[in-house]
C-alpha cells in the first residue's frame, strides 16, 4: 500500500496510540485486550519508554497520513537462558486488513530482531484467527504448541497457538 511509513515508536505517539488501540481492539475479535482494558495516555507513555530505553525491545508503528494504523512489538529478556529469544505482538486497524501492513511490519521487525542477535522469534495466536495464521506461516513461523482453551470469549473458549521462527536459517 501507498503512503505507509514504518518508523520506529516515539513518546510523543501515546495519546495516538491510545486511539490506534481502542480502534483495534474494538474491530478485532482476536486481540486479548478488551476495548475498556485499554491503558491511558500516561500509562502509554510509560509503555513507550520502556520499549525505546532497553535494547531487548523493538516497537514499530505504521502510519498513513500521519494515523497509527498499525504495530509491532517484539520484547526479549535480559535472561541468560532466554537471550536468544523475543516475544512477537502485532495488529492492523480492521480497514487496513490485507493490504500488506502485517507483511511490512513482520519484514521490518524481523529485521531488526537478526540485526539485535535475536535467534528466535516467537508469539500466541488465537487457533481460530485464520488471516494472521497465514501471515505468520508465510513468514516462515511454525506451530509449537497449543494451549487450550486459553482465551475465553462471551461464548465459549478458544484455544491459542505458539508458533515461532528460527531467524538462523
Amino acid at each position: 500500500m501507498e503512503d505507509i511509513t514504518i518508523r520506529w515508536v516515539r513518546l510523543s505517539d501515546a495519546p495516538q496510540l491510545v486511539i490506534f488501540k481502542k480502534a483495534v481492539t474494538s474491530e478485532s475479535p482476536f486481540l486479548i485486550t478488551y476495548p475498556d482494558e485499554v491503558e491511558d495516555v500516561f500509562e502509554a507513555r510509560r509503555f513507550i519508554s520502556i520499549y525505546l530505553t532497553d535494547e531487548r525491545r523493538i516497537f514499530l508503528v505504521a502510519e498513513h497520513h500521519g494515523e497509527i494504523v498499525g504495530m509491532i512489538t517484539l520484547a526479549g529478556s535480559w535472561k541468560r537462558k532466554i537471550l536468544h529469544k523475543a516475544e512477537l505482538g502485532i495488529s492492523v486497524r480492521k480497514p487496513y486488513w490485507g493490504k500488506g501492513i502485517g507483511s511490512m511490519l513482520m519484514s521490518q521487525a524481523l529485521r531488526i530482531a537478526k540485526e539485535k542477535g535475536f535467534k528466535k522469534i516467537q508469539l500466541e495466536v488465537m487457533a481460530n484467527n485464520e488471516r494472521a495464521i497465514r501471515l505468520y506461516e508465510k513468514f516462515g513461523f511454525e506451530l509449537e504448541g497449543r494451549k487450550k482453551k486459553a482465551i475465553r470469549l462471551n461464548d465459549g473458549y478458544v484455544d491459542l497457538l505458539v508458533m515461532g521462527k528460527w531467524l538462523e536459517d
